[in-house]
């Protein structure tokens, strides 16, 4: 299921320049299944606060009781065979390319968010697994010293993980965090098997087969050819590649040859497939990958092209602006943030143009620097941008061509909406809905989400998709 998902989906997208039609990118055959899909999966992703889902909720309490019931049981074996089902779903929540994913839209960061919450359930199932087997005596009966030394090993593996991926280890150090984890994962699995929890293998086996389709057939059997350019005056590098196909608002894991073939890193597309075969994306260079790819940037040669290695694109919005359900769009970025969102909302401006029924759209970008000159907009995607940056950079208006409204100052999440909501209200004669995508910081987010939650109404409702910068 997992295979034919990535071979029929993936590849039966296609690219138009008719008469728009919702869900146009897919093949004709494929629409309603994907309305389907949203008419599931949008109950599941209502956001609750503090990084909460819907549908997060409900899975955390299912897997919360299979937990109690391994408690309840009082015996290793039971409490053991229960246990493995958070961790099987841990290790299947680990493949980028999920039916599971794609039919209830799940998103890269909600997918994450599952694989974590799923990683603490496991263990918190693996040690009250270990209490009822110390104090019930089965764990120090001789016959089982077998069962005693691969347990222990293994939560010292799951304990390795979980102190190896708190979120200052993956921002300091991603390289360490992200090459521990493949060794440590690998001698958990072994470690379980050994121990007799030979069921986590349906989900590493999920696992495997997609590492397997996206390290051979996608990133191994199709390298690209791209050129990589420094944007004067900034720390940005744009890196074009000729003939990818993707959706706006997508992203793809890259390695690039020179700086690193083994380095992987997500970089969201900054321009649409309607805007031609080129795909840019716009790179902000910090940290040592990030100065080897601007010391190729800086030293490239005019025609000359690069390898790179793609896996992906990934991505899907969470909210369905795909369909005809959403006609006003507002868009809210923080500083490189803006690249997924310009994608989208490029796109979104293009349907219009050929026919999609739509409203207001504006898009509301806060920018400390020069990465304002390195991101094309035009005055069709409402912009307005808040500048808290240096007093060299507060002409804003002039390094946009005059394109985008400036204001000095810390953008106000909750008065954006507010205002957007008066201006909704303003052209809608029945209850309108609005989609509103995010991308930024983690600290924007928040109030962003409490603005939409306090100013959705029986006249204005307002979806959230939201990605933030800590992948």
């Amino acid at each position: 299921l997992q295979f034919l998902y990535f071979i029929v989906y993936k590849r039966m997208t296609v690219t138009t320049n008719n008469k728009w039609v919702p869900y146009e990118e897919v093949a004709s055959s494929l629409r309603p299944a994907m309305r389907a899909r949203w008419v599931l999966a949008y109950p599941l992703q209502i956001s609750l606060g503090y990084g909460w889902t819907v549908g997060e909720v409900i899975l955390a309490v299912l897997l919360l009781i299979v937990v109690v019931l391994a408690g309840v049981s009082w015996s290793a074996s039971g409490s053991g065979s229960l246990a493995n089902i958070p961790l099987i779903i841990t290790f299947a929540t680990a493949a980028r390319n999920s039916p599971i994913t794609f039919l209830l839209g799940i998103p890269f960061e909600r997918r994450v968010s599952f694989h974590k919450m799923c990683a603490v359930l496991s263990y918190l199932g693996a040690a009250l697994h270990g209490l009822i087997a110390f104090v019930s005596g089965e764990a120090t009966e001789s016959e089982n010293s077998t069962y005693l030394s691969s347990g222990l090993a293994a939560f010292g593996c799951a304990v390795l993980l979980y102190l190896t991926s708190l979120p200052f280890i993956r921002r300091k150090a991603f390289d360490f965090f992200y090459f521990i984890h493949w060794p440590l994962f690998i001698s958990y699995a072994v470690l379980l098997v050994i121990h007799g929890a030979g069921t986590v293998l349906i989900g590493v086996a999920l696992w495997g087969v997609d590492v397997v389709i996206r390290t051979i057939y996608m990133a191994g059997c199709h390298p690209r050819e791209g050129t990589i350019r420094h944007v004067p005056d900034t720390d940005i590098v744009e890196i074009s590649i000729d003939g990818m196909k993707y959706s706006a608002g997508q992203y793809v894991f890259i390695a690039v040859k020179g700086a690193g073939i083994f380095q992987w890193h997500p970089i969201s597309f900054s321009t649409a497939p309607c805007e031609g075969s080129v795909a840019k994306m716009l790179i902000r260079c910090g940290g040592d990958w990030g100065s080897e790819l601007m010391k190729l940037a800086k030293n490239q040669v005019e025609g000359e092209t690069h390898t790179i290695l793609i896996d992906g694109p990934y991505g899907n919005h969470s909210v369905d602006v795909d369909s005809d359900r959403y006609k006003h769009f507002l868009f809210v970025a923080g500083g490189i943030g803006i690249t997924p969102l310009r994608s989208t909302a490029t796109a979104i401006i293009d349907q219009v143009k050929r026919g999609r029924d739509s409203g207001i759209i504006e898009t509301h970008w806060s920018a400390r620097d020069g990465v304002v000159t390195a991101v094309p907009m035009t005055a069709e995607h409402g912009l307005t941008i808040y500048s808290t940056a240096k007093e060299e950079y507060t002409e804003m208006g002039a390094l946009t061509n005059g394109v985008a409204a400036v204001r000095i100052g810390r953008m106000d999440v909750k008065k954006v909406v507010k205002n957007f909501k008066k201006r909704v209200s303003s052209v809608s004669l029945k209850k309108a809905e609005v989609a509103v995508l995010f991308c930024g910081p983690g600290a924007m987010f928040e109030p962003l989400r409490m603005a939409c939650k306090k100013y959705s109404c029986s006249e204005v409702s307002f979806s959230l998709h939201s990605e933030t910068f800590e992948f």
